[in-house]
């Protein structure tokens, strides 16, 4: 997997994916195993939500940011976890394999900008138990391998004109992965709401729809 060294590496401290890479196994990655000869899926695997951007001023980042921490911080509610529970025992648990009912999300950007850097200091910052995420710029080559891999697309694209649809979309659909998109004037003609996608405005309607989306991942 040649993405592997970046998937494992935190952005700053250790986080719920990185402790993966303490994982002996060299047949092992953060998403699949090796069993009975051949490698498959992990049950207990993060699901794997992708975007690119810009890193510039046209696309609000820090609504992505925000929707990662409603999901983290309404999960463990939902689950009744008290907010001194201990994360690196929480981690240690779901690398043994315990399964619960919303998943790890592992958010990989990419793309290159201006922003880039201001971005990732705040990911630094954040105290996330189930949410990881990874920047990286990849080759064209691995961008399509990355997209027909993932389990859902984000666009945080967003049109002054009102008029130019987002192409990483298409790319998306392309690779046949659903997508959550940024809605603005035009995008409709472009994402069909609950047919190959889902529009938001806000990071409160992101993240309510990672809940629904990813509730019982793998299996629903």
């Amino acid at each position: 997997m040649r993405l592997g060294g970046s998937i494992c590496g935190a952005i700053g401290s250790a986080d719920c994916i990185s402790v993966e890479k303490e994982v002996e196994d060299k047949n092992t990655t953060v998403l699949t195993g090796k069993i009975d000869g051949g490698v498959s899926l992990k049950p207990n695997r993060p699901a794997l939500v992708v975007s690119s951007t810009s890193w510039t001023p046209d696309e609000d980042f820090s609504i992505l940011l925000e929707a990662a921490l409603m999901y983290d911080r309404r999960v463990a509610a939902t689950l009744g976890e008290e907010d001194s529970m201990d994360e690196g025992q929480l981690w240690i648990d779901i690398k043994n394999g315990k399964q619960f009912d919303y998943p790890r999300l592992l958010f990989v950007i990419t793309g290159k900008g201006p922003d880039r850097k201001k971005y990732e200091e705040q990911i630094k910052r954040l105290k996330l138990r189930r949410v990881a995420f990874r920047t990286m710029w990849l080759a064209s080559e691995d961008y399509p391998l990355l997209l027909g891999s993932a389990d859902l697309g984000v666009s945080l694209h967003t049109s002054s004109s009102g008029l130019d649809l987002p192409m990483k979309v298409v790319d998306m659909f392309g690779c046949g992965l659903p997508v959550c998109a940024a809605s603005f004037s035009c995008i409709e003609e472009l994402v069909k709401v609950n047919r190959n996608g889902l529009l938001f405005s806000t990071s409160s309607e992101l993240a309510d729809e990672l809940m629904m989306l990813f509730k019982g991942f793998p299996e629903e």
